[in-house]
């Protein structure tokens, strides 16, 4: 699903500084682009430095942004409406079971510290992505804990770069709609086999981010040993096997490891790669999140195969490192420029040069590639507005 990105359009001027004329006194001549092609500046060698009317240093290297939205009328400059390049989506199954409740801070629970840093990507990421998301599980009470999760938020495009509002946007309605209260067990394959049918039929590149403090339980035809026994798992209960005692047994009490690998399993083999997070708490459980990592087909290299979170301030680059694997960094043009060598690009105001290597590049008359570390600084999520503009020359890396 592509996602359109607000176009603006500006008026402005570019000043070329003529070698002859600033020995005469200074003089600059003014090229002004208007809507009549024939008035354009010609194609240029890549290495002209476009001027802004207002707050350009001439002592530095290149303009600091790109023009205003209105010079004075002297010249149309164009700012392409772009769209991203297959926008993954990103579906969030987030734990909110009991044990979330626990504190992570003197204010907030594990659950708060979770559900704050998905909001934090979803806004920094914007049309980047689409996103979705489930808790699990829902609507449970003290009678019914392990009900399955379900969908709380229907994948939706992100909101685009300039909009940085709150209100209706989609960093709002996701945190509204993934805002719960923990309570009940943790319902993992239940969950994941519920969405199956939902997430398969999804259009483009999906990936499950799975974010849980514990093991998966709630198996109802679930017995146990010791070594499936969450209170032997957890270290609180002495005795040889917890579970046979009166109370500790049932859907609650034995690790659902079989059926939950299995349930991932159907996901990657559709193709839907599931990331795996565990968060503080699940420590006990490194072992069946490494096999539900694997069984994701996005484990990573070396062991622990799950993201490990140790602390939780470090949730949101686990997050943003994980959505990165997906993002592109490749923009389409709806309306491509008329000519070669006039374009731009900036990044929150700011010019990147063209260079193979760390800017941008064309891939195609009509798709921007950025590179290296611009590529890299637009995954991080620290981007809020991408602009590709044309009428000045193209400014290269030197």
């Amino acid at each position: 699903m592509k996602t359109a990105v607000e176009q603006r359009a500006g008026a402005w001027c570019v000043l070329f500084y003529v070698g002859a004329a600033l020995a005469l006194g200074g003089a600059a001549m003014t090229a002004c682009e208007d809507d009549d092609p024939k008035q354009r500046p010609r194609s240029g060698n890549g290495q002209g430095t476009q001027e802004p009317e207002e707050g350009f240093d001439p002592g530095t290297e290149g303009p600091s942004g790109p023009p205003a939205a209105d010079a004075g009328g002297l010249c149309g400059n164009r700012i392409h409406q772009v769209e991203i390049s297959e926008a993954p989506n990103i579906y969030f199954v987030l734990d909110a079971s009991g044990s979330m409740l626990s504190p992570a801070s003197s204010r907030e629970t594990r659950y708060d510290r979770v559900h704050e840093a998905a909001v934090d990507l979803v806004r920094n990421l914007g049309p980047l992505i689409n996103v979705g998301a489930a808790v699990f599980p829902l609507d449970a009470t003290d009678e019914a804990p392990c009900r399955p999760g379900g969908e709380v938020f229907p994948v939706t495009p992100g909101a685009p770069f300039a909009e940085r509002q709150e209100g209706s946007t989609t960093t709002s309605r996701f945190r509204s709609a993934t805002r719960v209260e923990p309570l009940g067990g943790t319902p993992t394959a239940a969950t994941l086999a519920a969405l199956t049918p939902r997430l398969v039929e999804l259009p483009g590149k999906t990936i499950v981010v799975l974010a849980t403090d514990g093991g998966p339980n709630c198996n109802g035809s679930a017995t146990c040993d010791a070594d499936e026994c969450i209170a032997n798992i957890e270290q609180q209960c002495p005795e040889e096997n917890c579970c046979a005692l009166s109370g500790l047994s049932g859907p609650e009490g034995c690790l659902d490891r079989d059926d939950t690998v299995a349930a991932i399993e159907r996901l990657a083999a559709s193709g839907i790669e599931v990331y795996v997070v565990g968060i503080p708490g699940s420590e006990f459980y490194g072992d069946v999140l490494d096999r539900m990592a694997l069984a994701g087909g996005a484990a990573q290299f070396v062991s622990p195969f799950y993201f490990k979170v140790d602390n939780l301030d470090t949730l949101g680059n686990v997050l943003s490192k994980i959505a990165s694997i997906v993002i592109s960094c490749e923009f389409d043009l709806v309306d491509p420029p008329p000519e070669e060598g006039q374009t731009n690009v900036y990044l929150d105001d700011k010019l990147v040069a063209y260079d193979p290597e760390n800017g941008w590049r064309w891939k195609s008359p009509a798709v921007v590639e950025l590179l290296g570390e611009a590529c890299a600084k637009l995954k991080s999520g620290r981007v809020g507005q991408v602009q590709i503009v044309s009428g000045c020359p193209t400014e290269v890396a030197r």
